[in-house]
């Protein structure tokens, strides 16, 4: 009876003590701010100002001042993506640093969202041409007061960014090169593909000192003549951007590629208003690893029969003239 009683006891501890330690640890706090739009694209003449509103939520689960940073940026040269320069003392011909007014830290509290509202200005004098870069917020807990908690830095290093892509009317020169049509297989182009290409992938060099957001048709067609797909490419809103004196390769996923055989890419392809159109076309063969082997074995087979009969005809030869 005594073995019962500790053992209800001890059931008892554990069930009234072990809620409490899971309480202890229900009160993280999270790391994150949600931003929105990730992109703004803007045209703003010499001499004047135009608005620029960002939308910067918490989403981590207590309060926190939300640092904000302003970053140039240059292209990776194959997606389009933004390296950040973080250096402070390097500063891009391209930089929107001294256009933004009104860039500030915000607070917020849990969940909360605000409207942040700030102004490009674009001074008189100012060159035509492509300007951009990265507004950046990073979370920092602070307490009820408002300060800084001790370690907020650390805990928080994740931030959100928009990307604001300003241009300056004027002498604006427009000009695209195209620099390849290839397939792919995932990462990798080629001209022979043992497996089915998996993307198609059109490298295009802005050689122009102002945005270029290039637009167009790609089709396939097998060595019959026959078209087995066909997209538009860069069709999205707002379109990709290719940065002024850089390249990008806008890739898409493919399908419609079976049959074994050689596949023409063509690709029709324009930018701007959309007044001057390039054409061009590539190659490539998909040939399946069977169909490899067994093209071998034929050979093999084909040659070990050649081999034979020649050996057969000699030994003939051989015996009529004895």
């Amino acid at each position: 009876m005594k073995k019962m009683k500790l053992l209800i006891a001890a059931l008892f501890a554990a069930v009234s003590f072990t809620p409490l330690s899971v309480t202890a640890q229900q009160d993280p706090i999270g790391s994150g701010l949600s931003i929105s739009p990730t992109r703004t694209d803007l045209v703003v003449n010499e001499g004047t100002s135009a608005d620029l509103d960002i939308s910067v939520k918490n989403v981590t689960g207590g309060n926190i001042i939300a640092k904000a940073f302003i970053n140039d940026f240059e292209p990776d040269g194959v997606s389009g993506e933004p390296r950040l320069i973080t250096d402070s003392n390097v500063k891009s011909a391209s930089s929107i640093k001294d256009f933004i007014v009104g860039l500030e830290d915000i607070t917020l509290g849990v969940d909360e969202t605000k409207e942040v509202k700030m102004q490009i200005d674009i001074p008189v004098g100012a060159a035509p041409g492509a300007y951009y870069g990265v507004i950046r917020y990073q979370a920092v807990p602070v307490d009820d007061q408002g300060q800084i908690t001790e370690g907020g830095q650390v805990a928080l290093t994740a931030s959100v960014g928009t990307i604001v892509l300003v241009e300056v009317p004027g002498n604006i020169k427009q000009q695209i090169e195209i620099k390849s049509l290839s397939a792919y297989l995932d990462d990798k182009k080629g001209s022979l593909f043992t497996q089915k290409p998996t993307h198609i992938g059109i490298e295009i060099d802005n050689k122009g000192n102002g945005f270029a957001r290039p637009f167009g048709k790609i089709y396939v067609k097998d060595m019959f003549g026959k078209e087995v797909l066909s997209y538009e490419m860069n069709n999205t809103n707002p379109r990709g951007v290719v940065l002024p004196e850089s390249t990008r390769v806008f890739k898409d996923p493919v399908e419609g590629i079976g049959k074994p055989g050689r596949y023409t890419i063509y690709a029709d392809v324009s930018y701007g208003n959309g007044g001057e159109v390039y054409s061009v076309s590539s190659t490539f063969w998909y040939v399946p690893s069977w169909l490899i082997i067994t093209g071998l074995v034929l050979l093999l087979a084909i040659v070990g029969l050649a081999v034979f009969l020649y050996r057969k005809y000699v030994t003939k030869s051989l015996k009529r003239r004895r």
